[in-house]
């Protein structure tokens, strides 16, 4: 993986140092470097960076580079930077798996004092070597991508495991919270928290084996998918308990929701018939809290089934 990198390091005197990072939770950490190649690294005067180093930037520069790399976008700084090493530009290319996904990204920093030495006209040097930083970085991308493959299709692996329930495919616990955490605030419409649990489930798996029991699981996610709205957030927080978050959403589109989600389940094709209850919340979106509006649905859904289950409950409803 590191021989394309090599190669065009050597003949470009002006690319000071080249290398690939992987996007973390905010961060970013190095995979690979030119300088760890050891006599390559003591010609060029370099030092290597740890695999899975963290990457903190000076506060000076800070600025949105991270996420704009994580939503697929080429970056390239707006001016020299300066570090232990000198002064520098850098180019940034997105790195895309095979679904789609950015894994991380390939990064060249280029010496300014190779184009002081050059040409004394700054201004004319930093265009150039942008747009030499971004028609590399692109180069260096596609380079690393075809000979990384394997490596980023794990990433992504690990990734979608841990945002994702494997036996329903909708959104886990921490999917679900980073998805919501986005939506969240930021307007006085009301929207809305259901949770649905699995009448008497355990009796299910009891009685009928677990296997029947995933099947009761994976018949329930189809159905939430189907009777929610588009842009509505579905998810398996854990064991028999969904939930969905509905933005922009009042009391009576909330009703609407469950009621839909009632009469999907009952109709639903599974190895056993069943039932589920549902609480609802709702609350406005410049007021209160995610944790707040959850009790609140959770109440609820203990009312429904008190109630008799196979029905749902609003929070603050008689």
């Amino acid at each position: 993986a590191r021989e394309p990198l090599m190669r065009l390091h050597e003949t470009l005197p002006e690319a000071f140092y080249v290398y690939t990072m992987g996007i973390g939770e905010g961060y970013a950490f190095f995979v690979l470097d030119t300088a760890q190649d050891e006599e390559f690294a003591h010609r060029r005067n370099l030092r290597a960076s740890a695999y899975m180093e963290h990457y903190v930037q000076r506060e000076q520069y800070m600025d949105d580079w991270l996420e704009r790399l994580a939503a697929g976008e080429t970056y390239v700084t707006p001016g020299f930077q300066q570090d232990d090493y000198g002064m520098f530009l850098s180019g940034h290319a997105p790195v895309f798996d095979s679904y789609g996904v950015v894994s991380g990204f390939v990064g060249v920093d280029f010496d300014l004092d190779y184009y002081l030495a050059q040409d004394a006209r700054f201004r004319r040097i930093e265009k150039a070597s942008a747009a030499a930083a971004l028609l590399l970085s692109l180069l260096l991308g596609f380079l690393y991508a075809r000979r990384d493959y394997a490596h980023r299709v794990e990433l992504d692996h690990h990734y979608h495991s841990s945002m994702q329930d494997p036996l329903t495919g909708l959104p886990n616990r921490r999917g679900a919270m980073a998805a919501i955490k986005e939506r969240w605030g930021g307007s006085e419409q009301s929207h809305a928290v259901l949770l649905v649990d699995i009448d008497n489930f355990k009796q299910i798996n009891d009685s009928a084996g677990h296997q029947v029991g995933d099947a009761v699981l994976r018949a329930l996610a189809a159905a939430l998918t189907a009777s929610v709205r588009p842009g509505d957030i579905t998810a398996r927080l854990g064991g028999d308990e969904f939930l969905i978050f509905a933005r922009s959403c009042d009391r009576a589109g909330a009703e609407h929701i469950a009621q839909r989600l009632l009469a999907a389940v009952r109709m639903v094709q599974a190895p056993v018939p069943f039932t589920v209850s549902v609480g609802c919340s709702i609350t406005r979106g410049a007021g209160g809290s995610f944790d707040q509006q959850y009790r609140q649905a959770d109440e609820a859904l203990y009312r429904a089934k008190n109630g008799g289950r196979d029905c749902f409950a609003v929070h603050g409803a008689a």
